[in-house]
């Protein structure tokens, strides 16, 4: 694992799997139960026209990109979340081998999701 490996993990399966499932929650919400909200905003959806439904899905595709950014920016330390401004530190470890991935030597990983998005 390195920190571009790690980035293409997270769009694939955080990124786009959170814009897939919120469009698959709009067009058919699960379950028995479900919540009023849910419910409304789908019968919404389904309310609209094709080209609106596409400007939908663009904003959750956007939305769901920025809120990766954001939490990587933090990652980063380019983002702050706390008036102490501590350095967080990201490490992969598998078997005797650490990897750290937001090295601050190295290219950020919220630079790296928009290089290769």
């Amino acid at each position: 694992m390195n920190n571009e490996k790690f980035v293409d993990g997270l769009k694939l399966h955080v990124r786009d799997a959170a814009v897939s499932d919120i469009i698959s929650k709009l067009k058919e919400p699960p379950g028995r139960r479900i919540l009023p909200q849910i419910k409304l905003l789908s019968e919404w959806y389904k309310s609209l026209a094709e080209e609106d439904i596409t400007k939908i899905n663009s904003i959750i595709e956007l939305t769901a990109h920025e809120v990766l950014f954001g939490v990587l920016a933090v990652l980063d330390g380019a983002r702050v979340i706390d008036e102490e401004k501590g350095q967080l530190e990201l490490v992969y470890e598998i078997q005797d081998a650490k990897v750290r991935l937001n090295n601050p030597s190295e290219i950020g990983l919220h630079e790296l999701l928009n290089a290769s998005n």
